[in-house]
């Protein structure tokens, strides 16, 4: 089967007094465009995506192998049931209508990184058929860019909403298949415009780090990360 790589990164960085020890990354590979009433196939992945290494679940930091993958399609939510593969988590789902079928993650780690609190967003979509049915995508945080595939020397217009609240003056990171990658500052609308130099996927990522205090599985944390990932295809 031919995918098309859509991303999901989400930096974990865990400190053991200064040190940084680990920096890893989780992302989903799915073909953007589906078919109706054909099965489709979801992959989710640990590693470092640059590099090609790829880690065994066995080996993914924390609960990450017991992350939730969700699917909203045009009338409802539902969670899909993920198969460990040993290299990758797998799920599918039968659409059965056209419209935007949105995938996304919403995982908080169950281990604290010192006093930090780790929480991994992402989101994804797919197209099925010629339909514009669209729901949104229930996430604290998330990315809106035109449904499409790119052309070569696009300008790709992202913008960057907290709640349904514009994120002015953030960085996004726009990272292309060719291991290039730029950081853009958000105007006062929370947008970008990214260029599609090269064909293949490109993943754009937004972390945010706030002051917040609470209690996690039993832990006092005094700060919140929040990593939250897309990407698009160029062709």
């Amino acid at each position: 089967m031919y995918y098309v790589k859509q991303l999901l990164v989400a930096m974990i960085v865990l400190f053991g007094g200064n040190q940084m020890v680990q920096a890893h990354a989780i992302w989903i590979e799915s073909n953007p465009m589906g078919i109706k009433n054909q099965s489709h196939t979801i992959r989710i992945y640990y590693g470092e995506y640059a590099s090609g290494e790829i880690e065994k679940t066995k080996d993914w930091y924390s609960d990450l192998s017991q992350l939730k993958l969700n699917l909203v399609n045009p009338d409802n939510q539902a969670e899909l049931k993920l198969t460990d593969k040993g290299d990758y988590l797998e799920a599918s789902f039968v659409p059965v209508q056209e419209g935007v079928y949105q995938i996304f993650v919403s995982h908080p780690a169950k281990e604290l990184g010192g006093t930090t609190r780790y929480e991994f967003l992402a989101q994804s979509h797919i197209q099925v058929g010629k339909g514009t049915a669209y729901s949104a995508v229930p996430l604290s945080a998330h990315f809106i860019f035109q449904n499409k595939v790119f052309k070569t020397n696009d300008q790709v217009e992202i913008q960057l909403l907290r709640g349904n609240s514009p994120v002015a003056n953030e960085e996004i990171l726009v990272m292309s298949p060719k291991g290039w990658s730029k950081s853009y500052k958000t105007d006062h609308q929370g947008k970008i415009k990214a260029e599609a130099i090269w064909p293949g996927t490109y993943v754009i990522e937004n972390s945010h780090m706030a002051d917040q205090s609470g209690n996690w599985n039993d832990k006092t944390y005094s700060k919140n990360w929040q990593g939250l990932t897309a990407s698009f295809q160029v062709k």
